[in-house]
C-alpha cells in the first residue's frame, strides 16, 4: 500500500472519534511504538517511519506474523491503516524486561536453561515455518514479570527464507559475517546470533553447543535452530532421565492397553468431540459476523451521501470487529484458541482486507 493511499484513507476518516477504540498511554522507541489500551487492555501499535519502504516493510512484518501463534512469540492480533497513530500493527503487550535486564538479577542455571528452551523453541517455530527472524539480540528478548516467561519479539527485519534480504537488518554486534559482508543469508545467520546470545546465557558451560554456532562458514554451523534445539535437548537430558523416560512410556502404553475400560475411552471421545463442536460453533459466530455484518455495512454504505455518514458506518464496522478478533477467541477454551485464531484471521483476510482495500481505491479515485 503506497504512502498517498495511506494518507488520503488518513484524511477521509480524520473525523473519527479514536476514543472509543484505542487510547495512546505512552510513547517508546521514537515515537515507533505506542502502548495503548482498548476495553481495558494495553496493547503495542507499532508504526513504520512513514516512507513508503517502511510502510512496505511494517505490512511485510505484519504479512508474516499474522498466521503465527506460539507461547514464546508475541501475538499479533491486526493490522490497521486507521488507528489514532496512522498505519499501524496492533499486538500482544508484554509486561517484561530484555534478556540482558534478566541477566542483571543473577538467575540460577535452572532458570537459565528453562529461558533458553523457550528461546530455541521460538526461533525453531520461526525456522519451520519458513521464517528468519535476521535480528536476534537481547533487546528482542523480554522476560515477562509474571512468570518468567520468554517472548520474542520485533520481526520487522524477518523474512521468509526465499527471499531474505541480502544485507544488514538487524544490530550488527549480533549479525552473522554473512550479514556484514553483504552475503545471503539463511537460517543459519540466526543461528550464529542464537550461539552468541547462548554464550552470554552459559559463559562458562555448553561451549561445544556454542562453538558450532559461530562457525564462521555458515556450512558448518547448525542448519537451523531446529537442528540447535535437538542438540541442546540431548545435551541437557542426563541418559538416566532419558532411559527413565523410555522405560515410563514403554510401559505405560503397555498398562494403558491392558487396562483401559470401554468407558475411559468414551470419555476421551467425549471430551475431544466437546472441543470440536465448540471450535465448530466459534467457527459459526464468525461466519455470521461476516455473513451479515459486511453486507450490512455494504447497504448502509450505498446510502451515505456524506464524509460523516461514511465515517459514522466504518467506524462501527470497525469497532464491531473487535468482538471478533479479541474478545471472541478469549471466550473458548484455551486449547483451540490457536486454531479459532488461524480462522479468524483466513475470513479477515479473505473478507475484510479486500473490502478495505476497494474502498482506498474508491476514495483514491475520488480524490483524484
Amino acid at each position: 500500500m503506497s504512502e498517498a493511499i495511506s494518507e488520503t484513507l488518513r484524511e477521509i476518516t480524520s473525523g473519527l472519534d479514536f476514543g472509543g477504540q484505542y487510547t495512546v498511554l505512552s510513547t517508546i522507541k521514537e515515537g515507533r511504538l505506542y502502548i495503548a489500551s482498548k476495553a481495558g487492555k494495553r496493547l503495542i501499535l507499532k508504526t513504520s517511519d512513514g516512507s513508503a519502504k517502511g510502510l512496505e516493510q511494517l505490512k511485510r512484518e505484519y504479512e508474516l506474523s499474522i498466521g503465527l501463534s506460539h507461547p514464546g512469540l508475541a501475538y499479533v492480533f491486526t493490522y490497521e491503516d486507521i488507528s489514532p497513530v496512522g498505519p499501524c500493527i496492533v499486538q500482544e503487550f508484554v509486561d517484561g524486561e530484555t534478556l540482558s535486564e534478566w541477566l542483571q538479577s543473577t538467575p540460577t542455571t535452572k532458570q537459565r536453561q528453562r529461558v533458553c528452551s523457550q528461546l530455541l523453541s521460538s526461533v525453531a517455530y520461526l525456522h519451520r515455518k519458513g521464517i528468519v527472524h535476521n535480528d536476534l539480540k537481547p533487546d528482542n528478548i523480554l522476560i515477562t514479570r509474571s512468570g518468567g516467561s520468554l517472548k520474542l519479539i520485533d520481526l520487522g527485519f524477518a523474512d521468509d527464507d526465499t527471499h531474505i534480504a541480502k544485507s544488514l537488518g538487524g544490530t550488527r554486534q549480533y549479525a552473522a559475517p554473512e550479514l556484514l559482508d553483504d552475503s545471503r543469508s539463511d537460517a543459519r545467520s540466526d543461528v550464529y546470533s542464537l550461539g552468541l546470545i547462548l554464550r552470554e546465557l552459559f559463559p562458562s558451560s555448553h561451549n561445544g553447543i556454542i562453538r558450532r554456532c559461530l562457525r564462521k562458514d555458515p556450512a558448518k554451523r547448525y542448519a537451523s535452530a531446529i537442528d540447535l534445539e535437538r542438540a541442546w535437548k540431548r545435551r541437557n537430558t542426563p541418559l538416566w532421565i532419558a532411559l527413565a523416560a523410555f522405560l515410563t512410556i514403554a510401559f505405560g502404553c503397555l498398562a494403558y492397553s491392558l487396562i483401559t475400560t470401554n468407558s475411559e475411552l468414551t470419555l476421551l471421545k467425549e471430551a475431544e468431540s466437546a472441543r470440536t463442536e465448540a471450535l465448530s460453533a466459534a467457527k459459526a459466530e464468525v461466519d455470521t459476523w461476516y455473513d451479515t455484518e459486511i453486507p450490512a455495512f455494504l447497504k448502509e454504505l450505498s446510502h451515505t451521501s456524506t464524509q460523516s455518514e461514511f465515517n459514522a458506518a466504518w467506524s462501527a464496522l470497525v469497532e464491531k470487529m473487535s468482538y471478533i478478533n479479541t474478545d471472541l477467541p478469549e471466550r473458548i477454551p484455551e486449547e483451540i484458541q490457536p486454531a479459532l485464531r488461524d480462522y479468524v484471521f483466513q475470513r479477515y483476510n479473505t473478507d475484510f482486507v479486500p473490502l478495505q482495500d476497494s474502498l482506498i481505491k474508491r476514495i483514491t479515485e475520488v480524490s483524484n
